[in-house]
């Protein structure tokens, strides 16, 4: 399955870069890398800071 991201509203393209920004952090996290995903979460600004937790919480689960 192919998307052009480009193609997408400016908005959904924030959220793909925040699903793909928390998927790393918890990544990051389970490696070692990093202390607490949640911790990158200061990284998005307003909205997308609590998409970011929501999708961390997410990724943690799988």
């Amino acid at each position: 399955m192919s998307h052009n991201l480009c193609a997408l509203p400016k908005e959904q393209q924030e959220r793909v870069e925040v699903e793909k920004a928390a998927a790393y952090a918890v990544w990051k996290e389970r490696n070692g890398h990093l202390a607490s995903a949640e911790s990158e979460a200061n990284q998005h600004q307003g909205e997308l800071s609590r998409y970011f937790l929501e999708k961390v919480a997410f990724f943690k689960s799988r």
